[in-house]
């Protein structure tokens, strides 16, 4: 028997601890407010300065690209970056979330190609009050991906609980959602957008090139 799936691709890596470490540090450190800009109902979202947004390329793009080779692999012809390979990719926007007890990320998509979430802390607190949810909807500080209409047939949602140190990547346009927790804990994560692009990368902007797929900031350069 053949199985054939089809729908959004959602990539799951383990990154390295170290990696994670100074990203919390540096995200710490940011003062620019991002929240007015997001759907979430957060007090704190703090954007990445561009020198961060090198960094993060520098170091992170090992972990983007086994996604991005998937993505190229579609081989339906209706698939558009099977007919139309991208060439580029750049950067959109890099921010710290820290959510705090009673605080949710209502359904919404994001601008640019594809985003991500990497969880830099999650609380025990946050993962007991998931094992104790008696509830049908995703647990509390889950994060929940909705695709398509409601069919009892097929299952349209997918929940996951955060574990520290995983980043999750999947398209833009993909509906997601994070419920509250009640626990006087905070649950740190971070987001960013990326856009898939044909033409020359921005100048002095995290970008990743292809052909055979390589990211180039106005650094550094990295091949496959």
């Amino acid at each position: 028997m053949r199985f054939i799936h089809f729908g959004p691709v959602i990539g799951g890596a383990v990154i390295s601890p170290v990696l994670c470490k100074e990203l919390l540090k540096r995200g710490r450190e940011t003062t620019v407010s991002h929240t007015k800009q997001l759907a979430g109902h957060l007090d704190k979202e703090n954007l990445y300065t561009d020198k961060d947004k090198h960094w993060f390329v520098e170091n992170f793009k090992q972990y983007f690209i086994p996604y991005f080779r998937k993505i190229q692999d579609q081989h339906d012809p209706l698939f558009y970056y099977a007919v139309h390979p991208f060439k580029k990719c750049m950067i959109q926007n890099l921010w710290i979330n820290f959510m705090k007890a009673g605080e949710y990320n209502p359904p919404h998509t994001h601008s640019g190609s594809y985003s991500f979430v990497l969880f830099l802390q999650v609380p025990e607190e946050i993962k007991k009050e998931s094992a104790d949810f008696k509830g049908i909807g995703p647990g509390p500080g889950h994060i929940r991906f909705k695709y398509g209409e409601e069919q009892p047939e097929i299952m349209t949602k997918h929940s996951i609980l955060p574990v520290a140190n995983e980043m999750w990547i999947f398209p833009a346009s993909l509906y997601h959602s994070v419920p509250p927790f009640k626990s006087d804990v905070e649950r740190i994560s971070v987001s960013g957008n990326i856009l898939l692009t044909e033409g020359v990368g921005v100048k002095n902007t995290p970008t990743y090139e292809g052909g055979e797929l390589s990211f180039i900031t106005d650094k550094a350069e990295f091949n496959i």
